[in-house]
């Protein structure tokens, strides 16, 4: 990775084209946020117009031209930012920290289940509140992560609060709080929250994302991020990206790997990158989990 990339702050709803050019191919409309910028032109054609190839996978092009300026009108500001190399936290020394193999000891209990949307249930009790329970051996995105990390939070710390206020906050049941996950994990003691949504995640992150304002919303895990290849290892239920039910995105479910991560997966190319999660999530939140003991990942 270079030692800077650059970022375009969409500032209005653009077209995409296939070119950089505003008669060629319409590829879909970008909204507002921020884009990875791949390749910029400025005074090109000529000086009235610059434009920017962004990383925009929500249009299934994966990538698209964008307008930003036009004379005098700028629909969007292109800036060089840094990029940031962050010390990783061990939680030694945090009460609430539990251990790595708690968590992925539960895991085994999450290979037979697949993805419903709507008939979600849990493979176990939780502490303080009543959910509905397994068969049949369905789950979802909010279902998966609250189920793993309730239980294995309760497993090593009796003092954990979880209630049915909780439980609301994991399924997002408020239009007060669209990051509410996030907000859960925090309150209670199992994660610490992170200011900025761009920082590139911990060992262990939660992150609450959506693909458009309040729309397409999607509750996962980052297991581990690899600095040199901007490689993210996610674990989720999910439907899409070669899932169905508990797994890695884009490389496969749980029990394709027998429990484990998929062997040096910020070597493959079905890993997804933090700029292609930053892409897609344009609205996000980020909980570093209190995890101490990392091995699992194999980094």
């Amino acid at each position: 990775m270079s030692a800077e990339k650059r970022m375009a702050q969409v500032y209005i709803r653009l077209r995409g084209f296939a070119e950089p050019d505003v008669r060629s191919q319409i590829e879909g409309h970008l909204e507002p946020g921020k884009y990875i910028v791949k390749e910029y032109r400025a005074n090109y054609p000529n000086q009235d117009t610059d434009y920017a190839l962004v990383l925009a996978p929500a249009l299934g092009a994966g990538d698209t031209w964008i307008c930003s300026r036009w004379k005098s009108q700028r629909y969007a500001e292109i800036s060089e930012q840094p990029a940031v190399i962050l010390e990783r936290v061990g939680f030694d020394e945090d009460p609430m920290a539990i251990e790595e193999n708690t968590l992925v000891n539960l895991l085994g209990q999450f290979e037979d289940f697949t993805y419903d949307l709507d008939e979600a249930r849990y493979p176990y009790p939780l502490p303080g509140v009543r959910v509905p329970q397994a068969p049949p051996n369905l789950n979802n995105c909010c279902t998966f992560v609250e189920a793993l990390l309730v239980k294995a939070w309760a497993e090593e710390h009796d003092t954990v609060a979880w209630n049915t206020e909780r439980h609301g906050q994991m399924m997002i049941f408020s239009n007060d709080d669209f990051f509410s996950p996030v907000t859960a994990v925090v309150e209670s003691g199992m994660g610490i929250k992170v200011a900025d949504p761009d920082t590139p995640p911990h060992p262990w992150t939660l992150i609450q994302g959506w693909r458009r304002q309040w729309r397409g919303g999607h509750t996962f895990l980052i297991v581990d991020y690899h600095h040199d290849t901007d490689r993210v290892l996610t674990l989720e239920s999910n439907s899409s990206y070669r899932l169905n039910g508990v797994g890695f995105r884009s490389l496969g479910n749980l029990k394709e790997f027998n429990g484990q991560p998929p062997a040096r997966w910020w070597e493959r190319e079905e890993s997804w990158t933090w700029e292609r999660v930053q892409s897609t999530y344009q609205y996000r939140e980020q909980a570093w989990l209190k995890i101490r003991n990392r091995e699992w990942s194999g980094l």
